[in-house]
C-alpha cells in the first residue's frame, strides 16, 4: 500500500473513532444488514448461513418499532435410506415488534421481541407457513454517530410451542442464529 493511501485510511479511521456517538433517538430511522450462522431445528440440520434486514424507527431514545426480514438456507444431499431427495432447506420470516436499547456509552446493548410469520420448506420438511415470534439480544458499537457494527443472537420459535413447554423453551424452535450486523442511522 502506498504511504499516501495508508495515511488517508489512518486519518479516516481516526476521525471516525474520535467523532462523538450516541444511540439513535426519537424520530430517527436505522437500517441494519446482518449475516451470520444459524441452526434450523429440522432433522438435525447443521449450522448454515443466515441473513437479516432490520429497520427500526425510534419512538423514544430507548424504544423503537422494528421490522425484520430473515432467511436461512442449507443444502441437503440425497439419502435413499430415508427417502430424502437432494435440495435446499429454507426458512424465511417477516416480523414486526419493538426493540429496547440501553444507551450507556459507545457500546449499546439491546433486546428485541417480534411477531410475524415464518415459512419453512425443503426436502426435510413439508412446506408450511406458521405464526412465529422472535426474541433477541445484542449490542451495537457506535463507530460514528451514524455507522454502527454489532452482534445479535436470535431465537425464532412458534409461540404455541413455547407455551406448551416453557421450561425447555418449546419442543422445536424454528431457528437459533447469531449475526454480525452493520447499520446506519438516517
Amino acid at each position: 500500500m502506498k504511504p499516501a493511501v495508508a495515511a488517508f485510511v489512518a486519518l479516516g479511521i481516526g476521525v471516525a473513532v474520535a467523532t462523538p456517538a450516541r444511540a439513535a433517538g426519537a424520530n430517527e430511522l436505522q437500517a441494519a444488514l446482518g449475516f451470520g450462522i444459524g441452526r434450523l431445528n429440522v432433522a438435525g440440520n447443521p449450522w448454515a448461513p443466515v441473513a437479516a434486514l432490520d429497520v427500526e424507527y425510534g419512538i423514544t431514545d430507548a424504544w423503537a418499532l422494528r421490522g425484520s426480514l430473515e432467511g436461512y438456507s442449507h443444502s441437503v444431499g440425497a439419502d435413499n435410506a430415508y427417502a430424502v431427495s437432494a435440495g435446499t432447506e429454507r426458512l424465511g420470516a417477516a416480523l414486526v415488534g419493538v426493540a429496547y436499547t440501553i444507551d450507556i456509552l459507545r457500546l449499546v446493548p439491546y433486546g428485541e421481541a417480534q411477531l410475524g410469520i415464518a415459512h419453512i420448506g425443503g426436502p426435510l420438511a413439508a412446506p408450511v407457513t406458521k405464526l412465529a415470534a422472535e426474541l433477541g439480544i445484542g449490542g451495537d458499537y457506535y463507530v460514528t454517530r451514524r455507522l454502527r457494527a454489532g452482534l445479535c443472537f436470535q431465537y425464532l420459535y412458534e409461540p404455541v410451542d413455547l407455551i406448551s413447554n416453557p421450561t425447555e423453551f418449546g419442543n422445536s424452535p424454528f431457528l437459533f442464529s447469531m449475526t454480525i450486523r452493520v447499520s446506519w442511522v438516517f
